[in-house]
């Protein structure tokens, strides 16, 4: 068949299309059944002429005159990097203190017969300012029964307290750690992805064989969520860390408060480690943590406001 070449004769200031995608639209095209009556054969060829690639679109003529592009879905790992590269591009940020706010979210299977699963959730806001003081602020830690199969568990348990007033609800105070790095100051730390991993790796003092990448994960983890770094430096923690063995990247993936983005992921020893950005501004979304068999979630931290600002925490008592 001379479709393709009418295509060429018809249009030729339109480029020509690379071997790969013209095979692609060729086998779309001449898809289906092989006996077709006289008229759709009709129909196929006339469509073979009519579609036209171009720069990677795929132009569709459409009655009247006018045209659909459809841009081929970007791959995962592009969208990151897109998104990395509009974080970097923003600046370090004005203010005299470095504040993030986010929600803890705790799913746990609790040990009461018939057992059931609570949810805890507590806000956090952290506070840096520019000499390196450090203050946390957290509210009251709300807890109930996840769904409401659990509310009836919980229920035929003997409905005990979620978050008993001695205990101070421990589970709602998990912090991260600095895992022992001195980085100061942070603001000055690199904002090339293989920059920066060598200088994490020239603290890691532990050489167990495998340890290597699951720190390197930790660290840029606390790096996101609890250090004043710079859009730089941030966007160089998501290549870093996109760049480890065994790490993958997704797209469309959702928190608990239904925002999508780009997410990276990360499996060791039974949990399933994720961190999701935002694909436009390549701002931090959340960190989540599940677990592979269950596939189900027990620990979020959604990112509610991050960066600097001329506020300042109210000293504590």
């Amino acid at each position: 068949m001379k479709e393709f070449q009418l295509i060429d004769d018809v249009m030729p200031d339109v480029p020509p299309a690379d071997e790969t995608r013209t095979m692609a639209v060729r086998a779309r095209v001449l898809a289906g059944p092989r006996r077709l009556p006289a008229f759709s054969r009709a129909i196929l060829a006339a469509a073979a002429v009519s579609l036209v690639l171009v720069g990677g679109y795929v132009a569709v003529p459409m009655l009247g005159g006018s045209e659909i592009n459809t841009a081929a879905t970007p791959e995962p790992a592009a969208v990151l990097d897109a998104a990395a590269d509009r974080l970097a591009a923003q600046p370090p940020g004005a203010g005299e203190w470095w504040r993030r706010e986010m929600e803890q979210v705790s799913r746990i299977r609790t040990k009461a017969d018939p057992t059931f699963v609570a949810e805890w959730r507590v806000k956090d806001v952290l506070w840096v300012n520019r000499l390196g003081r450090r203050q946390t602020d957290r509210g009251e830690v709300s807890a109930k029964p996840f769904t409401p199969a659990d509310e009836r568990a919980w229920k035929e348990a003997g409905s005990p307290e979620l978050c008993p007033a001695g205990d101070k609800c421990q589970l709602g105070r998990v912090y991260f750690s600095s895992l022992g790095l001195s980085l100061d100051p942070v603001p000055e730390l690199p904002t090339e992805a293989g920059a920066l991993k060598a200088e994490l790796l020239r603290q890691l003092t532990t050489k167990e064989p495998g340890d290597e990448n699951g720190w390197l994960w930790a660290a840029g983890k606390w790096l996101l969520l609890d250090t004043e770094s710079t859009p730089g430096t941030r966007a160089a923690v998501y290549r870093m860390l996109a760049g480890l063995p065994g790490v993958q990247v997704a797209d469309g993936v959702t928190d608990l408060d239904g925002r999508a983005g780009v997410a990276l992921t990360y499996d060791d020893r039974g949990l399933r480690h994720r961190i999701l950005i935002d694909r436009d501004g390549g701002e931090l979304l959340a960190v989540q943590d599940e677990s592979v068999a269950e596939g189900k979630m027990f620990e979020s931290y959604l990112v509610k406001r991050l960066g600097w600002t001329d506020e300042a925490p109210r000293p504590k008592a």
